[in-house]
């Protein structure tokens, strides 16, 4: 198989695609992008700006991918988005570079499906094996941790964090920090409900340390101690293991403050 591109589709001569790419009817690829080995690129997509994207990633049709930050400071500055490989983006789904203050680079990892509408807005970091459901939307400067899953109409603040494994629900809307391993739901406020043990448990974590994570979550919800006693508890009784350790910085490096429900 070799590289084939649409009769109608627009491929800049200053455009870098790679061996094995299939490019779409009315695709339009611009100068300054470069698309990875064995992409599809669907038919009206539009992939803009200094994007590279790395091999496997398949864009269903209509995405717009690199295209300026939403940003009324933005001037036309230099700026980048990164993608890795292997990633599905369905219909309309919309990815941003970033922005000179915000360190100037959207960043997407691997293995990824962002649903039909999902929203990343500039200078966000998204790790690997997420999931966006239908409309998910990122505002600018949002950190999103591996595997974690943003239900469909949700939003997420920004300079807001996800965890690792993290669980939103539909129409959530997250003003401050979501919790690792934790399911975080409603709209203002939202609240969080404690370990997505079954989606846990689907990724393969062990008894013991779904044990750990719902022993962490019962202090962090005691209405019998506020959160900064919980950390203390949590870290002298549970602390030494990597999914405890890794809830507690969490928590301690919270800029906006964490979502959480209390009794």
């Amino acid at each position: 198989m070799s590289t084939e591109v649409h009769p109608t589709a627009l491929v800049d001569p200053k455009a870098e695609l790679g061996v094995d790419v299939y490019v779409g009817p009315f695709a339009l690829i611009e100068a300054g992008v470069a698309v990875g080995d064995r992409c599809h690129i669907g038919p009206y997509s539009r992939l803009a700006g200094q994007t590279s994207i790395g091999p496997e990633n398949r864009f269903e049709s209509h995405c717009s991918v690199g295209a300026p930050p939403q940003d009324l400071k933005y001037e036309g500055e230099p700026t980048r988005l990164e993608i890795g490989r292997g990633n599905v983006f369905r219909e309309f789904v919309t990815l941003h570079r970033g922005t000179p203050g915000g360190g100037a680079l959207t960043t997407i990892g691997d293995s990824s499906l962002f649903m039909a509408n999902a929203h990343v807005a500039h200078d966000c970091h998204v790790g690997s094996k997420t999931i966006f459901a239908n409309a998910a939307t990122l505002a600018g400067h949002v950190d999103v941790g591996d595997e974690a899953s943003i239900g469909a109409f949700s939003a997420v603040h920004q300079f807001c964090r996800v965890g690792q494994h993290a669980f939103l629900g539909g129409f959530t809307v997250a003003t401050k920090d979501c919790l690792p391993f934790m399911r975080t739901v409603g709209s203002r406020p939202s609240r969080c409900f404690g370990p997505n043990s079954i989606g846990l448990e689907r990724k393969g974590f062990s008894e013991d340390r779904r044990r750990a994570i719902k022993r962490a979550w019962r202090y962090l919800h005691s209405p019998k101690m506020n959160a900064a006693a919980a950390v203390e508890v949590i870290r002298e009784e549970l602390g030494g293991q990597e999914d405890v350790d890794m809830l507690l910085d969490f928590i301690a490096t919270a800029q906006r403050g964490i979502i959480l429900s209390r009794g």
